[in-house]
């Protein structure tokens, strides 16, 4: 009975929907918490004074800012052994299999950031946000494909997560690029030489991991002082990880594995606790309606899906890439209504561009989650019941060309096993 109910825990915590459910039940507890009498305690939690003394060093931060700083660079961490894995052997280590989602996910970028732009070009502190509806929030997507079951084809599930690994390289270049604040030489030194130390431990094959997770906190602290956001150090440790071990066994996998389960249950909904509480109580319609707000809300929910779309049928229409096998226009553009979830890493953003200020007095954040609602529930239901069989549209009777490569992985983190979990998720 025990090992039964260990097994269905480990199932569901390794569940690709499990982050985006465990996400949207920490959304709904985090406003209750602020819109309550407790909200003062919730803010005083978050702002807790916590850290290390060594010596006569010490690393002393709000609680808020360990979260966001610190807790969801392992977040990041998994983002980066999930793009090495990709790019080298998965999905997208084929090259006929890169173009669309690159070029969707580039018009998912380019789009958002024009519709921002239309409504606060010549404000410079505002125009901080701009890259706010350029993310996707890949858990909360991929977990309401997931609810549609059947209804939407394998290689449509596979086009949005290869979408989403192309959203995240552009989220991290836009964070390195435009959310860098007075950099420290010094502290850029550290993190070279342990970016190096990291090359020769990937140089000379070393699997040991304990060794890339004190090489990995080094970074974290070096790249953390030297004014480029510390998350990085997640991806860039990630990248220098031997993708098996000496013996042939998947190393990157095995730690990706390892991490799922802590990401789903722990780190996502600490992260979105902390974020998603807004005071709803002093809102009005005004605030919802400034330019800031209809410039997030209208890029994710508008900006997002236009852009993945349009980019998306130029590369069809003009037979660059084929059109994802047994899918018709009506499914393709319904995933593209669910990138407008952007969530978690419009959320980062936005802590980033505005230095986690209240100064729009949370109506940036709650545009954020109307933005990300909207899209998520308008896409449900469009991809439910006006989507259609891919068997009555045209370009989806027609056998791609070029089948998608299946993932060398089996178990985890993308492609491979989307099939197989899509036949035990919950159909709506």
């Amino acid at each position: 009975m025990q090992h039964r109910l260990r097994n269905k825990f480990n199932d569901f915590a390794n569940h690709d929907a499990t982050a985006g459910i465990m996400m949207l039940i920490f959304t709904v507890i985090a406003l209750a918490y602020q819109n309550s009498p407790y909200a003062y305690d919730y803010r005083a939690w978050l702002n807790t004074l916590t850290g290390f003394v060594f010596g006569n060093f010490e690393l002393i931060k709000p609680l808020i800012l360990w979260i966001n700083d610190g807790i969801i660079t392992i977040f990041f961490f998994s983002i980066g052994l999930e793009l090495k894995h990709e790019f080298m052997e998965g999905q997208l280590a084929n090259k006929k299999n890169i173009l669309l989602p690159a070029a969707a996910a580039l018009g998912g970028m380019v789009t958002p950031a024009l519709v921002f732009t239309l409504f606060n070009y010549g404000d410079p502190f505002i125009m901080r946000g701009w890259a706010i509806p350029t993310a996707t929030d890949a858990a909360f997507s991929v977990a309401i494909l997931l609810l549609l079951g059947s209804r939407v084809p394998s290689s449509l599930k596979i086009f949005l997560l290869s979408l989403a690994i192309f959203d995240d390289v552009g989220a991290i270049v836009v964070i390195a690029l435009f959310y860098t604040s007075q950099l420290s030489t010094l502290a850029l030194a550290g993190a070279g030489i342990a970016i190096v130390f990291l090359a020769l431990l990937n140089f000379f094959h070393i699997n040991r991991k304990s060794i890339y997770c004190v090489v990995g906190i080094f970074l974290w602290f070096t790249i953390l002082k030297s004014g480029v956001h510390a998350t990085l150090a997640g991806i860039i440790t990630a990248f220098f990880i031997p993708l098996k071990k000496n013996n042939g066994q998947p190393l990157v996998h095995e730690i990706y594995d390892k991490l799922k389960g802590w990401i789903a249950l722990f780190i996502l909904p600490l992260f979105v606790f902390a974020n998603a509480g807004i005071d709803l109580q002093g809102m009005d319609l005004s605030m919802i309606t400034s330019n800031v707000s209809l410039g997030i809300l209208l890029g994710l929910f508008l900006g997002k899906q236009w852009g993945v779309f349009i980019f998306a049928l130029i590369c069809i229409k003009c037979k660059l890439a084929p059109m994802p096998q047994g899918a018709n226009y009506r499914q393709l553009y319904g995933v593209c209504i669910l990138t407008g979830i952007g969530f978690t890493m419009s959320m980062f953003i936005d802590g980033l561009a505005y230095s986690g200020s209240p100064i729009f007095n949370y109506a940036d954040s709650l545009a954020i989650l109307l933005g990300s609602l909207a899209s998520g529930v308008i896409g449900y239901l469009f991809l439910r019941f006006f989507a259609g069989n891919a068997a009555k549209d045209g370009p989806s009777a027609k056998p791609n060309p070029a089948p998608a490569q299946e993932s060398t992985l089996a178990e985890n983190p993308a492609d491979a096993k989307i099939e197989e979990k899509t036949a035990a998720s919950v159909t709506a």
